[in-house]
């Protein structure tokens, strides 16, 4: 099964999300995956961040494996963090939210950026694949 589903983005993004995230997870060499992203307001995702996480604070991204063996997963982006960041690190809109995909699938596969040496793993590959497709 390969599925990916965006909800809540604009239309004229979805192509180069997709081909982001077919991208990335190919590059992971994951084959099977059911994936829905759906983009939601600040208040939205500190909400989810506050219940499921025990932090109360937005963040651009949240995701959550449901099924190991499936790889399936759901994942939510921030709706207006993407644009904040993208101003200050001098991507556009696009190229980071394809960034965050990509950040979001190797969450899902395990990786963690809660201390600076895991942190680190994880955005030196997540930098890598961009690379490949930027």
């Amino acid at each position: 099964m390969k599925e990916l589903i965006f909800t809540g983005f604009n239309k004229k993004l979805i192509p180069s999300l997709e081909k982001t995230a077919k991208f990335a997870l190919k590059y992971e060499k994951i084959n099977n995956y059911n994936i829905s992203f759906t983009q939601i307001s600040d208040a939205d995702i500190k909400k989810m961040n506050r219940k499921y996480r025990k932090v109360n604070r937005i963040t651009d991204v949240i995701s959550f494996l449901v099924d190991e063996k499936l790889f399936l997963g759901d994942i939510y982006i921030s709706d207006n963090r993407p644009k904040q960041n993208a101003e200050k690190f001098g991507f556009t809109y696009e190229q980071e939210l394809c960034y965050l995909v990509i950040h979001a699938i190797l969450h899902l596969e395990g990786y963690t950026d809660y201390d600076p040496e895991e942190k680190r793993k994880m955005f030196d590959k997540q930098d890598k694949i961009f690379k490949c497709i930027f």
